[in-house]
C-alpha cells in the first residue's frame, strides 16, 4: 500500500487555471464517502465541509454521497448504511485528531494521505488530520471550507491513482496560504484533464461494482 501525502507550505508559485467551467458526466455518476470522524469537528460543522467537497465534484459531473459512520461494531448494528459490503464506489474517509497525527510523528505540514494499492486496483481509503486545519488569521476561508478542499484533494488521489499531483488546481502541491482564501475557491478545482480521468475512473468503478 502506497501513501500519497498532502502538505501545506507558504512557498509561492503562480496558479494559472483555465477551462474550469462545470462539466457534465454520465447520468447517475456518483461515489459514496463513508466518514469516520475522530476529530473535534462536529457533524453540524462538517455540513459546510460536505457542501464544499460536493461543489468541487459537482463541477466535474460527479455526485458525492456522504454517510457518517459510527466508531464501534455495536453502533454499526443501528446504522445499516455503514455495514454494506465493500464496493469500489464506496470510499472510506477517516478524520483524525492532532493527537493521532502526533503519535504518527508526522511533519507539521502533513495534513492527509490517500492509501493507494500497490497493484492497479482501486484505492478506497484516505486519512485526513482535520484538527490541523485552522482558519487563517488574515480573512481566509473558514476551517470547514478549507477542510472540504483538502478532502476533495485526497479523494482525488484515490480516483486519479499514482502521479495525481499537478502544477495547478485542487491537485497542485504545495499549497500556499493564499490558496485557502475566499477568492481562491474558483482556482481550487480539478483541471479538465483530471476531470476526464476521474469520470472515467468512476465509470470503471461503477461497472466493476455491477459485475460483482
Amino acid at each position: 500500500m502506497r501513501k500519497t501525502r498532502t502538505g501545506f507550505t507558504v512557498l509561492s508559485f503562480l496558479l494559472n487555471v483555465v477551462g474550469l467551467g462545470a462539466q457534465s458526466g454520465e447520468p447517475g455518476m456518483k461515489i459514496e464517502v463513508q466518514i469516520y470522524n475522530y476529530s473535534a469537528f462536529s457533524a453540524e460543522t462538517l455540513a459546510r465541509t460536505e457542501q464544499e467537497t460536493s461543489r468541487i465534484f459537482e463541477r466535474i459531473g460527479v455526485t458525492t454521497i456522504w454517510r457518517f459512520c459510527p466508531h464501534t461494531s455495536q453502533e454499526e448494528v443501528r446504522n445499516e448504511a455503514c455495514t454494506l459490503p465493500e464496493a469500489p464506489t464506496r470510499l472510506t474517509l477517516r478524520l483524525f485528531s492532532n493527537s493521532k497525527a502526533n503519535r504518527g510523528k508526522l511533519g507539521a505540514d502533513v495534513f492527509g494521505y490517500a492509501l493507494l494499492p500497490a497493484n492497479e486496483g482501486f484505492g478506497v481509503a484516505a486519512n485526513v488530520y482535520a484538527d490541523r486545519i485552522q482558519k487563517p488569521p488574515d480573512g481566509g476561508e473558514c476551517a470547514e471550507v478549507i477542510l472540504g478542499r483538502l478532502i476533495a484533494h485526497e479523494l482525488g488521489h484515490l480516483l486519479l491513482g499514482r502521479n495525481g499531483h499537478s502544477a495547478a488546481g485542487i491537485m497542485h502541491t504545495p499549497w500556499r496560504r493564499e490558496d485557502l482564501e475566499l477568492h481562491r475557491g474558483g482556482a481550487m478545482l480539478f483541471l479538465p484533464g483530471e476531470a476526464k480521468r476521474i469520470r472515467a475512473q468512476v465509470l470503471a468503478r461503477m461497472s466493476s461494482a455491477n459485475t460483482r
